[in-house]
């Protein structure tokens, strides 16, 4: 029988339910080709990121900084 203090059980408790946590969270992703997406929503790399912020905002009409954000959010994740 192992012994475990009440701080090392609820530690291993803790980890567990994140671990199931990030498995359900997982799910939601999947991979196409080389193109990483999350809930039909493309994944961006970081360095596409810049680029495509500045593509919107000119596609929508230069409209404000909160306006690109919806854009970006309608299209990716």
């Amino acid at each position: 029988m192992i012994l475990m203090s009440r701080s090392t059980l609820d530690q291993v408790l803790d980890d567990a339910i994140e671990v199931d946590q990030a498995k359900k969270r997982l799910l939601n992703y999947h991979l196409r080709e080389d193109t990483l997406f999350f809930k039909n929503l493309v994944v961006l790399k970081p360095k596409e990121r810049k680029a495509l912020v500045r593509d919107i905002h000119e596609e929508i009409g230069h409209f404000n900084e909160g306006r690109t954000s919806v854009e970006v959010k309608k299209r990716f994740f």
